[in-house]
């Protein structure tokens, strides 16, 4: 994530920003709300949390935080949510400062960094004692959650990449819906049909060139891993078949724009696909639901599939991921409620029906036998997809190495320079490369 140097600025900052009370963001409380706590002779305890999302998670979060308040009237949570941009960046500041929330969603690629900066609570003892319980939990999905034999991350649901389509513009086309066996080639093949027969102003797929993570999976099917411990794999041969791939599509409409990307953000209700300007876009299973909801063309259907093969790849690139996890502060004044409130969100039947797959397909086992047959029609759909994936994929890479969050950036940064033609594609890819090199060998 941060490199050294960095992580001591943000340090001494967050620091200069507690003495003067000022919490770098709206939403969070300043300093005195927590030294306020230990006086405070109510018996009340509050706890602070914290995810991104979109309005939907953050609707149905805020339900089951209401609930778990009336089964236990003395412990309230104050949530603090937001978009993904920036997330990471401002909870960083907050756990240099010493104030983070006591409970946070976490994200696979940046666990590792934040346990070994001993940002997050040990959550062990309490799965010990079984205050967690994680018996029903996939032994992966524990594995994921454990850095260095010791549990920081509890899993909120199973996940997988794939890519979105509007199975409604497919039929109006007469094209055929994807099928999983599909290739890079087929994709291209078919974003360009789409383009061409609705005409300008309609894109075959969203440009995701610049997504790390979708990169990625293009990678993992060479046989290996985007990272080798903390070291970048992919060849300048590598990411120019990637970049030329997408730079084609852009030329004949099968994918977005260098204007249209850029003034796209993660917030799903922007997205090409959900403004009714694309048919495909490339994202995680769990946000199927979200993306049917926010759809501009609501009698519209959406599908999801895997994403595309590479011809003669050496492993299937897509894989099964925990979608997203959650943690306690390491500096919690409640460790023990933090436990509770992570089991209630997790194995609470009550809560997982609220919850739903919108994080992914719940992680306990007999909570999501007993709730697939209620699901509608999507939900269903993300389960069955989920099912495909088990069975055409291969093992999740170990977490990315500290300095990814430095290398996601610059990865984005790079396939703007290229879409716009800001410098050729071979120069843009080789800073990159050195950029990427130079941070992750810092960051160790």
């Amino acid at each position: 994530m941060l490199n050294t140097k960095k992580w001591v600025t943000l340090f001494c900052l967050s620091l200069l920003m507690f003495a003067t009370a000022c919490s770098g963001g709206s939403s969070v409380p300043s300093a005195s709300s927590n030294e306020g706590e230990e006086g405070d002779t109510s018996g009340k305890i509050e706890l602070r949390m914290t995810w991104w999302g979109s309005q939907t998670r953050h609707d149905l979060t805020t339900k089951v935080i209401k609930l778990f308040e009336e089964k236990h009237p003395g412990i309230t949570i104050k949530p603090e949510y937001s978009g993904w941009d920036g997330y990471f960046d401002k909870l960083t500041t907050q756990v240099a400062g010493s104030n983070a929330p006591d409970i946070i969603q976490m994200d696979y690629a940046f666990l590792t960094d934040f346990a070994r900066r001993g940002a997050l609570l040990d959550l062990t003892p309490y799965a010990e004692s079984k205050e967690l319980r994680t018996e029903d939990h996939d032994k992966s999905m524990l594995k994921a959650g454990s850095i260095d034999d010791k549990l920081y991350a509890i899993t909120l649901g199973v996940n997988a990449p794939g890519v979105i389509y509007d199975a409604t513009v497919f039929q109006e086309l007469g094209i055929e819906e994807p099928q999983e066996s599909w290739t890079w080639k087929d994709f291209s093949d078919v974003a360009a049909k789409i383009a061409e027969e609705k005409g300008d102003g309609f894109y075959g797929s969203a440009d995701v060139s610049g997504t790390t993570n979708m990169f990625e999976v293009f990678i993992r099917q060479t046989g290996k891993g985007l990272f080798d411990g903390g070291t970048l794999t992919a060849t300048s041969e590598e990411l120019q078949q990637w970049f030329d791939m997408w730079g084609a599509l852009r030329e004949n409409g099968g994918a977005t724009s260098a204007e249209v990307t850029a003034s796209t953000t993660n917030a799903l209700e922007t997205r090409p696909i959900s403004l009714g300007t694309a048919a495909m876009d490339f994202a995680w299973s769990n946000q199927l639901l979200t993306f049917q909801q926010v759809n501009k063309n609501q009698d519209h259907k959406l599908g999801i599939q895997v994403l595309p093969h590479g011809v003669g790849e050496k492993q299937i690139g897509e894989y099964l991921k925990a979608g997203q996890f959650l943690s306690g502060y390491a500096k919690t004044k409640h460790p023990k409620e933090v436990a509770m409130f992570i089991d209630f969100m997790v194995n609470d039947p009550e809560a997982t029906a609220i919850l739903g797959s919108e994080r992914g397909v719940p992680v306990n086992a007999s909570i999501r036998e007993k709730m697939q047959p209620t699901l509608p029609e999507a939900e269903q759909a993300i389960f069955q997809f989920i099912d495909v994936v088990s069975k055409n994929s291969s093992e999740i890479d170990p977490p990315y190495p500290q300095g990814f969050s430095e290398v996601d950036t610059s990865f984005k940064s790079a396939s703007e320079q290229i879409a716009f033609g800001q410098d050729n594609t071979p120069d843009v890819i080789a800073q990159f490369i050195e950029g990427a090199k130079a941070t992750l060998a810092s960051s160790q």
